[in-house]
Order: structure tokens, then sequence, then C-alpha cells
């Protein structure tokens, strides 16, 4: 790869705020449950995404499908879809269950993605998954405040699970509406030659893995416009892990979000493969690496929410991060707190798996909406 690449650069040390004892309690305690979790993800890691020697070439061209000079000059043409007028949508709908003064319904959009027009299309097997956009939505019977777009993390796309981690209940209750929206790849779109639930977003494919979340951003789009086609109430995003970083994405990318609350949201997925890389035997062997740091950082830095500046206004977005996050640790938080110039933070105590401050999490996102005039 050409040295001069631009790439995303070391992220800063998080400088947390201090806590009581019971809190470092509680984040010690999450700190060694995600340690957990990622020693499992490492055997994981080890037998289904490393490549083979024989794939690695593959790879390298799969990287350098996302090394084209005007991608890394603007990286917002790699989402050339946003400034295109939309289709009109065809819509389907099933009610799936009533709730107190409103009632859930499970919405199919038609879609109408296509891939990013690569100048090297055949150095890699990209597969379009064509799929209509999936989504619960959560509609008050008297009307709402407005609508929450909740996007879930990797290998989550089960709407009542979903619902859960997102705390759907919680602003529903709060007078807005709630849309769950499946990710591609994800729960019931996944597609039938994957091992598990949004396996395309984790593959040893970076175009594979950059087309995977350019969809995800195309529907997260269609959605919203859709939504105001339909009411004049504030729109915003609030999404979990994988959910985070697209929500993150999509504050650098669209400018009419009422509000965007990225949770745990990793800043640069280069940054994160390489973590898990380090950690397999492979690595601490002394194995050849498919790609290096750097190399991983550039050929995911267009769709990295460090590579676009904040078009949202400041006042509009929380970040919420907990503080002993070993999946996406605090760096990747404070790396986009500081790009977008330092907007509201909340830290939790706990972790990726164990986020014991959720009612936290819940009073900080309801005042934040409050202090916005959503609620």
């Amino acid at each position: 790869m050409n040295c001069h690449t631009p790439s995303i650069p070391d992220l800063p040390r998080a400088s947390l705020p201090r806590e009581g004892w019971g809190g470092r309690l509680r984040t010690g305690l999450g700190t060694t449950l995600d340690s957990a979790i990622l020693g499992a993800a490492r055997i994981v890691v080890e037998r289904a995404l490393i490549p083979d020697p024989k794939d690695v070439d593959e790879l390298r061209a799969s990287a350098r499908a996302l090394l084209e000079e005007d991608l890394h000059t603007d990286p917002k043409r790699y989402f050339t879809f946003l400034g295109e007028p939309l289709v009109p949508l065809a819509e389907s709908k099933e009610p799936r269950r009533g709730l107190p003064g409103g009632r859930v319904i499970a919405r199919t959009l038609t879609s109408e993605y296509r891939p990013y027009p690569y100048a090297q299309p055949d150095a890699c097997h990209h597969v379009t998954n064509r799929d209509s956009i999936r989504l619960e939505h959560w509609v008050h019977e008297g009307g709402a405040r407005g609508t929450l777009v909740a996007l879930h993390g990797f290998a989550m796309g089960r709407p009542r699970v979903d619902a859960l981690a997102l705390f759907a209940s919680q602003w529903f209750e709060l007078g807005l509406d709630v849309v769950l929206l499946t990710l591609p790849h994800h729960g019931d779109r996944t597609p039938p030659n994957a091992r598990f639930s949004g396996e395309w977003f984790a593959v040893p494919n970076v175009m594979r893995l950059g087309e995977a979340v350019r969809e995800a951003i195309y529907e997260t789009h269609v959605v919203t416009s859709w939504l105001r086609s339909r009411d004049a109430g504030p729109v915003g995003l609030l999404g979990l892990s994988l959910g985070g970083y697209l929500s993150a994405l999509s504050a650098g990318l669209m400018e009419d979000l009422d509000f965007v609350i990225p949770i745990v949201p990793p800043a640069c997925m280069g940054d994160l493969a390489w973590r898990f890389f380090e950690r397999t035997s492979h690595a601490r062997s002394g194995g050849d690496d498919p790609l290096t740091q750097d190399e991983l950082r550039s050929a995911f830095r267009v769709h990295s929410p460090l590579a676009h500046p904040l078009r949202v206004p400041a006042r509009r977005i929380l970040i919420v991060a907990g503080r002993g996050d070993r999946v996406v640790p605090p760096e990747h938080p404070t790396a986009l707190w500081r790009h977008w110039g330092e907007p509201a933070i909340h830290w939790f105590s706990g972790s990726h798996i164990a986020p014991f401050g959720r009612r936290g999490v819940v009073d900080a996102v309801a005042q934040h909406l409050r202090a916005l005039g959503v609620l």
C-alpha cells in the first residue's frame, strides 16, 4: 500500500472523571466480564476470521479497493446516494402486538441500494445481498413527541432482544415513537451462507465490510427520510456498539438529524480489528500480519467517523461510554469526543457486556432530549 495514504492516527488516551468506590467495583467487574468475552472472541477470530495464506492476496486487494485517491481526498464520496433523490418507497406492514397507548407494527420498505462503483470491482468477491429494509415500529395512538431510530449492535438483530438492549420501552414511555431497524445481514436478514448474524461486518474482506457499512448508512438515510415524510416531528438516532459507530458516522454525513446518541461507539474499525488480531496466538507466535495496523486504519478510514467533520450541531450530540469497556476501549469514544469538539458525554459504571449504569444512561439521554426540546 502507498505509504502516503491517509490513515487514522493513534487514538488519544482516555482521561475519565472520578467515580465512587461502588462505581469502581461495578466497573472492575464489568472489565473482568469483557475480558472473558474477548478471550472467547479470540478463539472465533482464530478459527473463522484469520485468512489462510492463500487468501492474503485477496484480502490486500479488497483493501486497495477502498484506498482510491478520490475517496481519501473526500471520503463522503463513498456515500454518493446522500446527494441523490430518493426513489418512492413501497411499504408493507403487519401488526405485531399492542402497547399501553400504542401498538407495534412490523414494516418492510423497498430498497434501491446499489454498491459503490469500485475502480477494481473484480479484485474482490463481494456479494450484493438484495433485501428489503425491515423495521419494528412502536407507534403512539395519539401522536408522539418525535421518533427515535435505534440501531442495534453487532450479531444482534432480533427486535425483542434489541428492544431491551436499546431501552425501547423507556423511550416509548417518555413519549417517543421508536423504530428498531434490523441492520443488513443481521437477524432475519442473515444471508443463508453466513455462520452467524452480522458475519459480513466481521469477515476478513475490507471491501465487503465497507459495503455492509455503506448499505447500513443508506438504510438509515432512507428510514429517517421516510419518517420525516410522514410526520413533522423530530427524528434522531440512538445506536449501540456497531449501531453507535453507524450513528456517529451518520452525524458526519447527514445534517438534518435532530439528535444523535452513540452508545459505546467504536471510532475506527481498523483499530478494533488490530486489537483483536493482536490477541490471537497467530500474532503472538510471530505469524505474518495479513495487514499492518496502519494499513487497517487506512483501509477502514473512508467510513470512520473520524474522517468526517461533524455536520449535526454539536449541541444535538450525546456520547455514552463505559468506563470499563474492553470491547470498545474508552480511547474510541474519547477520540470521537475530541474530533467533534468535546460535546456532551456521559460515562457509566460498568462495561460493554455489563453496563451496570443503565438507569443513569436513561436519565442522561432523557435530560439531553429535554434540553433540546424533544421531550
